[in-house]
């Protein structure tokens, strides 16, 4: 963590609002695109990315105390509104909430072009396919593929050794396949 991140978060702690706003805005786009691959629905997503940094000025000084990346803290407390979201709800979301409705379609993670069916209908199966994995399958995939994340940025995101990512990263690649395969997508 660099210095200008490090007076951030004690400015943060203290209660200034501009810093924990900083924070925000520097990090929502990553919470909001893990959490949507995640939810499969745009506005929950957004729902609980808010709940995310909410957490996280609540939570904040329990990190303080820690030595780990910030972002990795942040994707800790993602896991747990995720999580606590799913337990709420014990439901699936269905693909019909990702390529059927229209609000949706505006609020797909892009690389700036717009989406065509075939898009949607692609993402739709990737994200229904997404849904079958377990957790740290999930979260792996989503790193590596969908965010681009280096093996070793993930060995520290989730406090694992690069050799137990790469192992991970190949049995959650098995899994997917097998659940694109379930869901007619391949």
């Amino acid at each position: 963590m660099d210095i200008k991140e490090k007076a951030l978060l004690y400015r943060a702690h203290a209660g200034d609002r501009g810093a924990a706003g900083t924070l925000y805005e520097h990090y929502y786009r990553d919470i909001y695109s893990y959490v949507f691959y995640r939810v499969n629905n745009a506005s929950t997503a957004e729902d609980l990315s808010a709940e995310v940094f909410v957490r996280m000025v609540r939570h904040l000084p329990g990190f303080l105390d820690q030595d780990k990346p910030f972002i990795s803290w942040l994707y800790g407390l993602a896991k747990k509104v995720i999580r606590d979201y799913q337990r709420d709800r014990k439901e699936l979301i269905s693909a019909k909430n990702i390529s059927g409705d229209p609000s949706n379609r505006k609020a797909l993670p892009s690389n700036g072009r717009s989406h065509t069916h075939r898009d949607r209908h692609a993402l739709g199966c990737f994200q229904q396919a997404l849904q079958r994995l377990t957790d740290p399958h999930q979260e792996i995939i989503i790193h590596r593929f969908v965010k681009g994340r280096s093996v070793e940025d993930i060995a520290d995101l989730i406090n694992q050794s690069e050799g137990a990512v790469r192992i991970l990263q190949l049995n959650a690649l098995k899994s997917l396949e097998e659940a694109l395969e379930r869901e007619n997508c391949l």
